[in-house]
């Protein structure tokens, strides 16, 4: 009989811990890095319709480090699938800035579709939007 309850204490702690996990509020530090990984790639797509190459290598730079930062965030959270998107993401961005600084549209149009793939696989896998606007992680 104790066993039993050993297991079922058990089993609602973890189910608990993993409700609480999926309903997380993201600390301020992420939702800032959020913030900024959207701000650049709005900026991202002003110059990208722009074709100003100087601003897009920027950008490119720029959305690497937001990618590194947004890939430790789930490398702490030992969230495998985030985190090869967190990577593939930066490695979009680092080939987004050398396609631009050789004014290659081509691969400047490539490596853009990827970013924004990137991003789009992660919200829809990993964010839930709330009716007041924020979002929470899933």
């Amino acid at each position: 009989m104790r066993r039993t309850a050993n297991w079922l204490a058990l089993g609602t702690v973890l189910a608990c811990g993993l409700t609480l996990i999926a309903g997380e509020k993201p600390p301020e530090s992420y939702v800032k890095n959020m913030k900024e990984t959207n701000a650049a790639a709005q900026e991202l797509r002003k110059n990208l319709d722009a074709k100003n190459y100087d601003a897009i290598a920027k950008n490119g730079a720029t959305l690497k480090t937001l990618f590194e930062n947004t890939q430790s965030f789930w490398e702490s959270r030992k969230m495998d699938d985030a985190v090869e998107l967190a990577k593939n993401g930066g490695k979009a961005a680092g080939e987004l800035e050398t396609a631009a600084k050789a004014k290659n549209d081509e691969a400047v149009q490539t490596a853009a579709k990827t970013l924004n793939a990137t991003c789009k696989t992660c919200h829809d896998a990993h964010r839930e939007r709330l009716p007041d606007g924020t979002s929470e992680i899933k």
